[in-house]
């Protein structure tokens, strides 16, 4: 059962995005994909200014995307500089909007359900908006035929495809994530802080730079939920391999010539 869990129950560790492009030009792409996509708060809150009445759910999204606009923009800079704190913190925040996204996808669509279901029995308690849209769908069934029910199903489809790619880039940032912290205690391993390194809380250990203040308090409370994803040890070999490449000494042949 053990085996099992382990090699198919695990999160999945990719090492590139669609097999060509590196987890830190990934995490950069995917970031800057989010922050276009939650500029659009601040389009929605200037329509404030035009006269346009806001429900509390409309207000709360905007407000919502504009918080994680600048954590976002705080946070990319980041990436390049392979800082583990705020690559962690930004695998996180990837995972939170994901699942609210996620979440609220799912509510607008029992709601439109509900509220078509409850238009066929002409109950007023439905908002304006969402009246209305039915009412235009179903004049456009009447005229069209099926021809609007098929484009329904296509866009559902299409939701579920890109949740779909949503999770996968979830996965993608949180390799990255990974990936940095792995580096980061091979570093410190080869420093001579083993015994410091192999405690429960990695690279934000106490005795560590990493792990003093404030920034060592957040990193600690983020590794300690999936631990076993964060700080699993790779192999002794790929260690070598992914801090000093070149340096790997090659294994000579009884003709004394170098293998690599």
């Amino acid at each position: 059962m053990s085996r099992f869990t382990s090699l198919y129950l695990r999160v999945p560790r990719p090492k590139t995005l669609f097999g060509f492009i590196s987890l830190q030009t990934a995490t950069e792409l995917i970031t800057l994909a989010l922050i276009f996509n939650k500029v659009t708060g601040v389009y929605g809150l200037l329509a404030i200014l035009t006269g346009y009445q806001l429900s509390f759910m409309q207000l709360s999204t905007y407000l919502y995307s504009i918080a994680v606009l600048v954590a976002l923009v705080y946070l990319m800079p980041h990436i390049r500089r392979r800082d583990s704190v705020e690559c962690l913190a930004l695998a996180w925040l990837y995972v939170a909007d994901t699942i609210i996204n996620t979440f609220d996808t799912l509510v607008f669509g029992l709601e439109w359900y509900f509220a078509s279901s409850a238009l066929e029995d002409n109950n007023e308690n439905i908002p304006d908006m969402v009246a209305q849209g039915i009412e235009k769908l179903r004049q456009e069934s009447a005229q069209h035929g099926a021809a609007v029910p098929r484009e329904t199903a296509s866009s559902m489809v299409l939701i579920a495809a890109l949740t779909l790619v949503r999770v996968y880039f979830v996965v993608v940032v949180m390799a990255f994530a990974r990936e940095v912290l792995q580096k980061q205690m091979q570093v410190l391993v080869i420093e001579g802080r083993s015994e410091v390194v192999d405690g429960e809380d990695g690279p934000f250990g106490r005795e560590l730079p990493d792990g003093d203040g404030r920034r060592g308090r957040l990193g600690r409370m983020m590794v300690s939920v999936g631990r076993g994803y964060w700080l699993e040890e790779p192999a002794a070999e790929q260690w070598a391999d992914d801090v000093y490449p070149s340096t790997v000494p090659s294994r000579p042949s009884k003709q004394g010539v170098q293998i690599p």
